[in-house]
């Protein structure tokens, strides 16, 4: 299973942006969440007066999120429980 950076960056408190970063994909949850550590102090540094969080997610839960923003759901840097969209045939 593969895995993309999904960074929440919120430069106020009702200013908040989704970033799907799917032009890398991690081969494990483990190496996606050790190479954000890096991006998170990029971020901190670059934006030092907002707040964010990153997120390793399947591309089925990218999918899920994305769809959530669509539809008119809130971006806040804690997500909220949406469920995965099927994958059955």
């Amino acid at each position: 299973m593969k895995f993309m950076m999904v960074m929440i960056i919120c430069f106020a408190q009702d200013v908040c942006q989704a970033v799907f970063d799917d032009s890398v994909w991690y081969q494990t949850y483990d190496e996606c969440i050790s190479t954000a550590g890096g991006v998170a102090s990029f971020m901190k540094d670059a934006y030092p007066d907002s707040a964010g969080n990153i997120y390793c997610m399947t591309a089925e839960e990218a999918k899920a999120y994305h769809d959530y923003i669509q539809n008119g759901g809130v971006i806040e840097l804690d997500l909220p429980d949406v469920e995965p969209a099927s994958t059955a045939v």
